[in-house]
């Protein structure tokens, strides 16, 4: 790749050297058009053409077109104006002289800032002598002979001409640049930009008209180029949001995707190789989780510049959502130096970053797929870098090339996500009941709802495998309803059988973030005529404190209601004590990674003790989930736990075998101190689901 992008250097330079060559003839030529007496007499409008020539070459236009946002310089227009007033050699001056300023305020390279002014000069020169064949010899236009067809005629050719010449020269340099067909780039270059160019030229007679009459009239012709200009500008700062992330201002998914698809019909033409990189923070939620979401996305905008920095030239980098990002490298030898560049880019994440007091260390996941190797269409591609991403991070190997004897995974994920929809609508989706035991009575008021897909083809399917989808496919919002009404609808069943349950439903972070779930929630125990007291909510500790102001705000909205609140996982995030005070729950769940260690675990112990305790002196109650043995459970009554949830006391059963349950098993809970035997029996065999959650 070396030995290509110097071969292109060099015939770059070639090419520059050869219009800068050209541009000299073409100048000399032009001088022999100069009317001295004209640019004396016509000194008001020089200043007031040049003027607008730099502002214009300063400023250019935001336009959107078909390919994404490009500029339009207006500059041609009023040098277009000074040629066919003063003549070519003011109008070249001015042109170059404006070129060159804004060039050097850019700080563009030697090499650009020749080609810029070369450019102007043959193209002007080169319409020069159009303009003088068809007059018979150069002449100054006049509004007066406007009317003239040899005028109009010129004209006309002056205009095509420069449009022509100054398109295949920029065209031709580009395409040269970037190694690509200069034909091909000239035409598209000329199809793009041929209806607003012209338009551009084509204003020059009415400037120089309008200026004739009075320099005064001048700033009337300039309302309709400002108005021209506001509107490109909102036009384009539309298109901006639309195929640009807000947060970092990369591209995002939309933007992405255009860009590639351009990128690999441009790879198909030149059979070379590209390839995608889809790259994943690790544990990037513990930021949020710590450090709060402002630090999270202060840390996400400093990704971006962090992976562009050790890219190739032409590379392109985007956010597709959360903390996922995409690379393109436009061309690569093979295989082997994909996985290179995928691993420095690994590297170049291990420096922490700074964000506000802290060093954060951020580790990446990333899967490379190539073209076409790997497809030869974006969604493939990008399809396939995911299932060799998630193959990374799931074997912590950081970087992985898709291989398709590892994609059997990732194709039962995908058509799990696309029948999760069909099956809540097919009652595929249901719920299991878990018993929540009361330790001080030993009697069960209340189960647990825990949600089950049961597949026709693939059997039961665990909520850790289809709610994560829910929540990326955006089915979050129905699967909460779903499970709500089925929930709702069984506490109502249950009442009316003269079971009293309450029924207890877990809200994942989306959830509980929208706004809307109280009110569904007060409408359910509407529709069912239930009491607030039959229906219970578990929220994470980590979903509260994702965003704490708004979580608050919804919890207290469902409190007002009567209902009553739990935090659910709790120990596993970072709530400070504080915080917890001002939360209207009534409940503390005790995570079931350090109940189900504790006998074996001091520290776990030492963990679970102090949150009954603090649950006790907050005035909430303490349940302890995860409770697998008989000596867990009289360690957990000793300790003054409330309740308790666990294998030991009942696996999660369908809805009609927690009847059944109730009737033939009650449970004589005492502590280890009275020297008495706690009795719990599962429920039957043949009514057992795997799982606990």
């Amino acid at each position: 790749m070396n030995g290509r992008a110097a071969s292109h250097g060099r015939a770059l330079a070639w090419f520059v050297g050869l219009v800068a060559l050209a541009a000299v003839g073409l100048l000399i030529a032009s001088a022999f058009a100069v009317d001295v007496d004209r640019i004396r007499d016509a000194w008001v409008e020089l200043a007031v053409f040049a003027a607008m020539v730099l502002l214009c070459e300063a400023r250019p236009i935001t336009v959107v077109r078909a390919g994404g946002v490009d500029q339009l310089v207006t500059s041609s227009t009023f040098t277009f104006a000074l040629f066919l007033a003063v003549g070519p050699l003011p109008a070249i001056a001015v042109q170059v002289v404006a070129s060159l300023i804004v060039d050097l305020v850019e700080r563009k390279s030697a090499q650009r800032l020749i080609f810029n002014a070369s450019q102007y000069v043959a193209s002007w020169g080169t319409v020069s002598l159009a303009y003088a064949a068809v007059l018979g010899g150069f002449e100054a236009w006049r509004p007066s002979a406007m009317l003239s067809p040899r005028a109009v005629a010129a004209i006309a050719t002056a205009a095509v001409t420069f449009f022509l010449v100054n398109s295949a020269l920029v065209g031709a340099v580009v395409a040269i640049s970037k190694g690509t067909s200069v034909v091909r780039g000239v035409a598209a270059l000329i199809s793009r930009e041929a209806a607003s160019d012209l338009i551009l030229l084509a204003l020059a007679p009415v400037v120089v008209v309008v200026t004739d009459r009075s320099v005064l009239l001048l700033p009337l012709l300039l309302l309709p180029v400002f108005a021209i200009y506001r509107s490109a500008a909102i036009a384009a700062e539309k298109e901006h949001l639309a195929i640009h992330d807000s947060l970092t201002d990369l591209q995002n998914r939309l933007g992405f995707l255009s860009d590639l698809e351009t990128r690999i019909a441009r790879r198909r033409a030149d059979a070379d190789k590209a390839a995608v990189l889809l790259i994943d923070l690790d544990h990037f939620k513990e930021v949020n989780d710590t450090l709060g979401h402002q630090a999270g996305d202060e840390l996400l905008r400093h990704i971006g510049p962090r992976l562009a920095a050790g890219l190739p030239e032409g590379s392109c980098v985007a956010r597709l959502g959360g903390d996922e990002f995409a690379v393109l490298l436009p061309s690569v030898i093979d295989e082997h130096q994909a996985l290179v560049l995928a691993s420095q880019l690994c590297e170049t994440l291990d420096e922490p970053f700074r964000i506000g007091e802290f060093n954060l260390e951020v580790e990446a996941s990333v899967g490379v797929s190539l073209f076409p190797d790997h497809g030869t269409t974006t969604e493939l591609l990008l399809k396939h870098a995911d299932v060799a991403m998630y193959v990374a991070k799931r074997c912590n190997s950081r970087v992985e090339l898709y291989d398709p004897e590892q994609d059997h995974h990732s194709t039962r994920r995908l058509n799990l996500m696309g029948q999760l929809r069909s099956a809540l609508a097919d009652g595929q989706v249901v719920l299991y009941y878990q018993p929540k035991l009361e330790l001080r009575r030993g009697r069960v008021n209340e189960v647990e709802a825990l949600v089950r897909w049961v597949h026709p083809e693939l059997g039961m399917i665990p909520p850790a495998e289809f709610v994560p989808m829910a929540e990326h496919t955006g089915l979050i919002r129905p699967l909460t309803s779903h499970v709500l009404q089925l929930a709702a609808a069984q506490a109502k069943a249950w009442r009316a059988a003269g079971i009293d349950l309450a029924v207890s439903v877990n809200l994942s972070a989306r959830s509980l973030h929208d706004g809307a779930i109280a009110d569904e929630v007060e409408a359910v125990l509407l529709e069912h005529k239930l009491p607030p007291g039959a229906l219970r909510l578990e929220i994470t500790e980590s979903s509260i404190m994702a965003d704490p102001t708004r979580a608050k705000r919804v919890l207290e909205r469902l409190h007002t209601a009567g209902l009553h609140l739990a935090i659910d996982d709790f120990g596993t995030g970072y709530s400070s004590l504080a915080y917890l005070q001002e939360l209207p729950v009534g409940e503390i769940k005790i995570d079931r990674s350090f109940v189900m260690n504790m006998m074996e675990a001091e520290a776990d112990q030492v963990i679970v003790r102090s949150t009954i305790e603090l649950a006790r002196n907050l005035g909430l109650t303490s349940t302890a989930e995860g409770v697998e043995t008989e000596q867990a459970l009289r360690w957990l009554v000793d300790a003054g736990c409330d309740h308790a949830q666990g294998y030991h006391i009942a696996r999660p059963m369908p809805a009609d075998a927690v009847a059944e349950w109730l009737a033939t098993n009650v449970p004589t809970v005492r502590g280890t101190d009275s020297g008495s035997v706690v009795r719990l029996f599962p429920p039957p065999r043949s009514r057992r689901a795997g799982g606990s959650h």
